[in-house]
């Protein structure tokens, strides 16, 4: 089976971007049965955080944009954000570190299995 895994970061390298100001997401499928992993694309996004709130509708908006992913990477979120893709099916993981060695990390320690991810619910 394979599992995608959306990352927010501005670079492409290192887990750099806090939830609710992303603007794009790198997505990495990995492949379970081979051990491997590829980059799928960047996908653009809404920032969720407008100010020091949030809206639902961008909560929406960003869970569409994530509608084939099961986990998320992240420097920083907060409770209610982490709860709302939590609530939509996504597993969600502050891990501000270098990118390749956390997948390296994930697939190694099989996440998917002890996490048991899922895919994302629609509202």
């Amino acid at each position: 089976m394979a599992y995608r895994i959306a990352i927010a970061s501005t670079d492409g390298i290192v887990v750099n971007q806090h939830f609710g100001h992303a603007e794009r997401f790198h997505i990495i499928e990995i492949d379970d049965e081979k051990k491997t992993y590829d980059y799928i694309g960047t996908r653009e996004s809404e920032r969720v955080c407008q100010g020091h709130y949030h809206h639902d509708s961008s909560f929406d908006k960003v869970i569409n944009v994530l509608s084939d992913v099961h986990a998320v990477l992240v420097a920083k979120i907060g409770q209610g954000a982490s709860q709302q893709l939590e609530s939509r099916g996504l597993t969600v993981y502050e891990a501000p570190f270098p990118i390749e060695p956390l997948i390296e990390k994930i697939i190694k320690d099989k996440l998917w299995e002890v996490d048991k991810w899922q895919y994302p619910t629609k509202n």
